[in-house]
């Protein structure tokens, strides 16, 4: 591959944490996933942020939150623009992974990085692709992706990056080669022997149990469970794995010989409704087994009978106990899981069962070790301090408080309007005819009705939620100010307008009551309603003291749910806990195991150089000294660290130069074709890069720095590198020269012989010829011109000319010099 190929880790190297990588090929810039979790770090924000502006494309490979978790906030607040492709899957559920993920921050904090609307303008940016679609990046690049199936969650793609006439590059991570009840595995049939493969040794030092073994526990676990009389937490995500455990518990609820019927099985998500209405919708991008069963029955494998769907935790208390229910999220540090494992934790009969592993640090990953241990025979420490945050509502004097600044609040914006509308009275009754089309007779009307008395004192006085998070609980008592009636005084303002002027009025202007007319506003349907104009005093007190909601019955029917709205605040607290519920880890995340990825990449794929991302430092070590050891790998093998630029370009002797200005003015191009060249003759000299402030090099620093050599062997970070080596290291990367051609003196020019650019056709030639008047013809592959003149090609781009010395000899050959560029 002739292509400059540099990948920068920006995130997802040497740990478990989101993923997000930056490859350059070239002068094109593609952004491999963006992930986030549940820390939102910013200064990972800030490492994609200094990129935006040159990111011509972002690939998305799964729907969850470690693979696209940061797109809202990129696309919202650093101004994303860049096309994003995934598949229509991924599409989906990524919505339905998002909308999950706000909720469950904001139904217990005041959450500020995103919101349902940041999530709605990312996804309108997503481009849906289908599995072997070709999508040629925009430009001249020439750069072309195509996603393939991986496996793991609905959707997922290996994509596959390529360059007209070059090799491809894959990136390939979380990948399934195992066909499971609800996708087909993994396909690399198409990615035989690539110049790069990206992918990750997450798995590298894991092995799985089979999948009968898993099943048979699982369901071992649940029935001892329920038949103890107690309640079954199975911890999934919002849309992705869940698929396959829902599709298999639905399956078990369905043999009446298990006798599971008499048990509820619940899924309890805020989008549960959603993502089980996608999943029907796209059954063709499910397995063969599902897609042959759906079309010889057709029934819908995802349209449940026993799974109830729940929305919140009050839905949740309506079924009847003993029950099983399926809970997002996994790392359980925000959602209904780890609302429900505060509240079930505590009794000895409940049952907590973790099917994916998280991040460290999480309650999730801190329940796995518990688990772990207690299947190896150990005694764990179940007493573990945790934040609870809760959002509460307000009483007693923070509610009084609350509703004297509401009021408060209220009637200075009425006394605003009022002023306004004053204002506007003036200018009307001072002959301001103009037509304005503002909005100004509803403002009007707003103020006349607090003048009047329209709104009531307990309406004023009523909360409202938008206005719930600005509560703070220790306001002092304020006194809320009477709303005075505003009087117009006639005359005065009759005198006034009778001042005389320099030029004459057009008209006598007499005393009369300020008075807007009314302009009528009409759309395509006719006059436009304005429903506040129809509420009484009671409506208006009633609307801003209630919210409706929309629920389903047990039937399918939808009701109306009328629930008071009543301003909350957000606490948080650590507490101490005790774990007397049994934890268990059923392995259900439906990726590769260490011996799989080591097969593949040495029977199937078998790369001419990898980079080993997204793993531990342990795992990463692991599966590059395999790969040496086996010699599967003939370049290259990286393992870099998080802000480390990986230089995987093949040919070891292209190197990126850019042109100084004074070059260029020197040059001369000639045109060839739809292209032009010219001649250089100039000095290479390394120059500062942009945030370095130093000139021309000549330092001993960057001398040090280009006379560093990449190995053929592993490239491993040391594990002993202290915090501040590793930073000083990140300076020398960032403090590198750029290559820049300047101008060569006219001494030191070397002569050189000249260059004839372009490959003409003899035919070509006969035809300019007889353009001139010529008689051209053809002889034993020799073009005889006047019958005096013979052109004969020896090789390509070389032609022999032969004949008498004279004016027609001269022409036809400066004819020939013109089809050359001559450089």
């Amino acid at each position: 591959m002739a292509s400059i190929v540099k990948l920068e880790v920006l995130s997802g190297a040497q740990d478990d944490g989101p993923l997000c990588y930056l490859l350059q090929i070239d002068e094109s810039y593609l952004l491999l996933d963006c992930g986030w979790d549940e820390t939102f770090d910013m200064n990972y924000i800030e490492g994609i942020k200094q990129h935006i502006p040159k990111i011509d494309a972002v690939l998305i490979t799964y729907p969850d939150q470690p693979h696209l978790g940061a797109l809202p906030y990129l696309v919202a607040k650093c101004d994303l623009n860049a096309p994003i492709y995934a598949t229509v899957p991924v599409y989906k559920m990524g919505q339905m992974f998002m909308y999950d993920w706000v909720n469950g921050h904001t139904s217990v904090e005041d959450f500020d990085k995103f919101s349902m609307d940041d999530v709605d303008l990312a996804f309108k940016r997503v481009q849906s692709v289908k599995y072997n679609q070709t999508i040629l990046l925009k430009g001249d690049s020439g750069i072309q992706f195509t996603p393939l199936p991986a496996g793991h969650m609905i959707g997922g793609a290996i994509w596959k990056i390529s360059r007209a006439g070059e090799d491809d590059i894959v990136y390939a991570v979380d990948f399934n080669h195992k066909k499971e009840r609800h996708l087909n595995g993994c396909v690399f049939d198409n990615t035989i022997r690539p110049h790069l493969l990206i992918t990750d040794a997450y798995n590298a030092m894991y092995s799985q149990k089979k999948r009968y073994e898993r099943d048979q526990q699982l369901v071992t676990s649940m029935l001892t469970t329920v038949r103890d009389g107690g309640n079954c937490l199975i911890v999934i995500d919002t849309a992705g794995r869940v698929l396959e455990i829902a599709h298999l518990l639905e399956q078990l609820w369905s043999n009446e010989e298990a006798g599971l019927t008499r048990y509820n099985l619940v899924l309890l998500s805020y989008v549960a409704s959603s993502v089980v209405e996608f999943a029907k919708s796209q059954v063709e991008w499910m397995s063969d087994k599902i897609m042959k069963a759906f079309q010889q029955s057709q029934v819908n494998p995802f349209n449940f009978r026993y799974m109830k769907l729940c929305h919140s935790q009050q839905e949740l208390a309506k079924v009847r106990s003993p029950k099983i229910v399926l809970c997002s999220n996994l790392d359980m540090e925000s959602g209904f899981s780890r609302e429900l494992f505060l509240e079930w934790c505590s009794d000895r009969k409940n049952t907590v069962i973790i099917t994916g592993r998280s991040e460290d640090r999480t309650l999730g990953s801190k329940l796995i070790h518990i688990a772990n241990e207690t299947a190896e025979g150990r005694k764990p420490r179940k007493e573990i301090s945790l934040e609870v945050k809760r959002r509460i509502r307000i009483e007693g004097a923070e509610l009084e408080a609350y509703r004297r600044m509401k009021a408060e609040k209220e009637a200075e914006t009425a006394r605003l309007r009022l002023e306004t509308s004053r204002r506007n009275a003036r200018l009307e009754m001072a002959g301001d005819d103009s037509d304005d089309e503002s909005d100004d007779d509803e403002t009007l009307a707003n103020a006349v009705a607090v003048v009047t008395g329209m709104k009531s004192k307990e309406n004023v006085n009523q909360p409202s939620q938008n206005q719930a998070s600005q509560v703070n609980g220790n306001q002092e008592n304020q006194v809320q100010p009477a709303l005075e009636l505003n009087t117009h005084d006639i005359m005065l303002k009759w005198e006034h307008q009778q001042k005389s002027s320099f030029f004459k009025a057009n008209k006598k202007i007499y005393p009369m009551f300020p008075y807007v007319e009314e302009k009528m506003k009409w759309d395509d349907y006719g006059e436009i309603i304005r429903p506040n104009e129809y509420k009484t005093e009671d409506t208006i007190a009633q609307i801003e003291t209630v919210e409706y909601k929309r629920e389903s019955t047990d039937d399918g029917e939808q009701i109306m749910i009328v629930e008071e709205k009543v301003p909350t605040k957000c606490v948080r607290y650590v507490q101490k806990m005790e774990i007397l519920c049994k934890v268990e880890f059923i392995d259900f995340e439906g990726r590769c195991d260490g011996e799989s990825i080591k097969k593949l990449l040495e029977k199937t794929v078998q790369p001419r150089q990898i980079i080993i991302v997204h793993g531990t430092s342990e795992a990463t070590r692991h599966l590059a000294t395999y790969i040496k050891e086996k010699g599967i790998v003939q370049g290259r093998i990286f393992t870099p660290l998080v802000y480390d630029i990986v230089d995987a370009t093949v040919e070891s002797h292209i190197y990126q130069v850019s042109l100084s200005d004074a070059l260029m003015s020197t040059l001369y191009f000639q045109p060839v074709g739809e292209a032009e060249l010219a001649w250089i003759d100039a000095k290479v000299m390394k120059k500062a890069m942009i945030g370095d402030r130093r000139g021309i090099d000549g330092e001993k620093e960057d001398e040090e720095n280009s006379s560093e050599k990449e190995s053929n062997d592993v490239e491993m970070q040391d594990e002993n590198e202290t915090e501040e080596e590793r930073r000083k290291r990140l300076k020398k990367r960032k403090q590198q020269k750029a290559l820049v051609l300047d101008v060569l003196p006219s001494t030191n020019i070397p002569s050189h012989k000249a260059v004839f650019v372009n490959d003409p056709k003899l035919s070509e030639l006969k035809q300019i010829m007889q353009n001139l008047g010529h008689s051209a013809e053809f002889s034993g592959g020799v073009l005889y011109i006047n019958g005096i003149i013979s052109i004969r090609r020896l090789q390509q781009g070389q032609f022999h000319v032969e004949g008498c010395a004279s004016k027609l000899y001269y022409e036809i050959r400066d004819y020939i010099y013109q089809q050359f560029a001559i450089i």
